[in-house]
């Protein structure tokens, strides 16, 4: 709670502060000089690996990455072939099909 000493017309000085509103008042203040001073950069985790000798776990995970993505084309081209495939035969039914 605030406790506030002060004479009429003047400024109130405060006597007291809540440990909560301090807590309160000190994360506002740290978010404020977040959003003023923006983003930081970080150097790219790649380099960190690489100079700790954790190149090997890099490459894996890039590795990792293209493979996931082959499959991902591998699957959306199969898909395709599927699809042209029973178009084709479909319309093979209906040619070889007797229309009255």
């Amino acid at each position: 709670m605030l406790m506030l000493r002060a004479a009429p017309m003047s400024y109130a000085k405060v006597d007291k502060v809540d440990a909560e509103e301090a807590r309160h008042w000190k994360a506002q203040f740290l978010i404020h000089k977040a959003l003023e001073t923006g983003p930081t950069r970080r150097p790219p985790a790649a380099a960190e690996f690489a100079r700790a000798g954790g190149c090997r776990v890099v490459r894996a995970v890039r590795i990792g990455i293209r493979l996931k993505r082959l499959r991902i084309a591998v699957r959306s081209f199969r898909l395709r072939v599927c699809r042209s495939v029973l178009k084709h035969l479909k319309n093979l039914r209906r040619l070889g099909s007797p229309r009255s």
